[in-house]
């Protein structure tokens, strides 16, 4: 917590760790920032991040030092949390132990958030896996003897979302003049369609 001194100016009321480091500089620039107006401020840094609260009845800065990444959004929360202790006027003790609960409930945050994104990771890693797995299996099927002109150009664009003429030829195994009445048909029975900006073809759904 920062609280404006008349001879020194913004300086550290009140901390949590006691052993966290708080250049005097940055004490100046987040009070020259809040200029006695109640706001939230982001300020990032090189070495520094924090989002902070100016409380106007109490005049005390209310400052959530950050790690370099962190989004200080996320922590708008912590910061009304403990603008509710400020309003209760309570003496230094208990405002220092309020001070160790919202510092811990910070840290619960960030487990929480960090657990959400290992999650979200580890489901887009496992969409990727399936979707080669699925690439693989329709280019098996296209590459099968039996199956149709037809069937392998939507097989295909089902796969790539959209083709270039000249890529549907190499990729599947018959006469120019075939391909053209199988395009054709498929395009009049609206099963594909065909772009003229990107000149390729894809399934329409």
């Amino acid at each position: 917590m920062i609280k404006w001194d008349e001879v020194l100016g913004g300086n550290i009321y009140m901390k949590f760790p006691e052993h966290l480091e708080v250049l005097d500089n940055v004490v100046q620039q987040i009070q020259i920032s809040h200029n006695f107006i109640e706001s939230y401020i982001t300020i990032e840094e090189k070495n520094w991040n924090s989002i902070s609260y100016y409380n106007e009845n109490r005049e005390i800065i209310i400052v959530l030092v950050l790690d370099k990444y962190d989004d200080g959004s996320d922590y708008t929360v912590i910061l009304d949390e403990f603008k509710k202790e400020l309003e209760l006027e309570l003496n230094e003790t208990d405002l220092k132990k309020h001070l160790e609960r919202i510092y811990n409930l910070s840290l619960t945050v960030f487990r929480t958030r960090d657990e959400v994104i290992g999650k979200l990771s580890n489901q887009v890693a496992q969409l990727k896996t399936m979707e080669y797995d699925l690439k693989k299996r329709f280019e098996m099927v296209v590459k099968a003897d039996h199956l149709k002109v037809k069937s392998k150009i939507q097989f295909l664009l089902a796969v790539n979302n959209e083709m270039k003429y000249n890529e549907l030829y190499k990729s599947i195994d018959t006469s120019k003049n075939w391909l053209d009445k199988v395009l054709e048909t498929l395009t009049k029975n609206k099963i594909i369609g065909y772009s003229d900006r990107n000149d390729t073809y894809y399934l329409i759904i």
